[in-house]
């Protein structure tokens, strides 16, 4: 298998849709379609299958899942509307919620250490105390599904969501209470991440449009960048100037923030699309779960290095070499452009890099 320059590759049973890393071990969790979770451990150049594989979900597709009580408790939630609580160690489940929500439950994200949100497809989002097991707060702003959330933090405690209907919504914790939300943007949601220090909230589309909001104002985007030939499915936050996105088209995508431009690229999965992009703790590697049933880890520490990304006027032309062999000789092949350079960079497998490259400008056009 083509790994694309990643720094290794996890290949599930079946296909994956969500992946968490354990806060203090070289430990991810993958949460696959057939309702298994699979456990692997990790270098900065191999993966190996941790023998903790568990069913918490019967058949039913493990959808979102994140580790909790420092890592010692794995949470995930699916489309059996379950949340369950799995000792990481020896693979058991501990506690289960039946029937948590009315419909499949898509997202879960953390507050703090007892308190979890989750959202579901009919667009309900919830609230739950996990040492009590009850819910605290309900609410249903949207209808359609929920498709991501992003925690303020305590300071602010509220909750950013994006939504299938086309709308982003702000819900604040302390007043238990929706405070914003947008017009319908007749494009579906499907990501969201919170950046500038808190002021900006970028939400990536179906149709490949980063909208971007002020934060607090909340009835119309402040600004929109339209770079992506595909849907924008997941986002990560590498800086708080600077996101990775991952698109139906396979590419994960570098992208500086005000100002708004495609930097380049950590990688691909071929021509799959990718399901969720993770940030390890320590923001040194980047996990992205596709459709190829595979799970794959990027080293980034270098997407902030001082020279990473140079002026675009002394690019290199690195692709030119494989033009004879395309049929394809527009202008999208002929454009300049240097994918990961920097120390770091350069040492990822070029030839990868190339056929990215190639893919990158190729969509561009469309």
């Amino acid at each position: 298998m083509d790994d694309g320059g990643a720094a290794c590759v996890a290949e599930c049973r079946e296909q994956p849709f969500d992946v968490a890393f354990a806060p203090k071990t070289h430990v991810f969790a993958v949460g696959c379609v057939d309702g298994s979770i699979e456990q692997w451990s990790h270098t900065d150049n191999s993966c190996t299958r941790l023998d903790r594989k568990t069913g918490a979900h019967g058949d039913e597709a493990v959808r979102s899942l994140l580790y909790a009580q420092g890592g010692d408790v794995l949470l995930s939630v699916g489309a059996d509307r379950c949340v369950v609580a799995m000792d990481v160690a020896t693979g058991s489940v501990t506690a289960r919620l039946e029937n948590a929500h009315a419909a499949p439950i898509n997202r879960l994200i953390q507050l703090n250490e007892t308190v979890v949100a989750t959202g579901d497809d009919d667009g309900c989002v919830k609230i739950w105390d996990t040492r009590a097991r009850v819910v605290c707060g309900e609410h249903k702003p949207f209808v359609d599904f929920v498709s991501d959330m992003k925690f303020t933090g305590l300071d602010t405690n509220e909750i950013v969501i994006a939504s299938g209907d086309g709308t982003l919504g702000c819900l604040s914790l302390t007043a238990n209470k929706l405070v914003g939300q947008c017009d319908n943007l007749e494009d579906e949601l499907l990501s969201c991440e919170i950046v500038k220090n808190g002021r900006k909230v970028v939400a990536g589309s179906q149709e490949g449009v980063l909208n971007i909001f002020s934060y607090g104002q909340w009835e119309d985007i402040s600004d929109r960048y339209p770079g992506h030939p595909q849907s924008v499915d997941a986002i990560a936050k590498v800086t708080e100037d600077m996101i990775v996105t991952g698109s139906s088209d396979g590419l994960i995508r570098v992208i500086s923030v005000f100002p708004n431009k495609i930097l380049g690229l950590v990688g691909e999965h071929s021509d799959m699309p990718i399901e969720r992009l993770t940030m390890s703790f320590d923001k040194d590697m980047l996990a992205s779960s596709s459709h190829d049933k595979t799970v794959k880890l990027w080293k980034v520490d270098w997407l902030t290095e001082e020279g990473a990304w140079e002026d675009p006027e002394e690019m290199e032309d690195i692709d030119a070499e494989d033009d004879d062999d395309s049929d394809d000789d527009g202008p999208s092949k002929k454009r300049k452009a240097k994918v990961n350079s920097g120390k770091k960079a350069r040492q990822q497998k070029t030839e990868s890099k190339k056929k990215a490259v190639q893919k990158f400008f190729a969509g561009m056009d469309e």
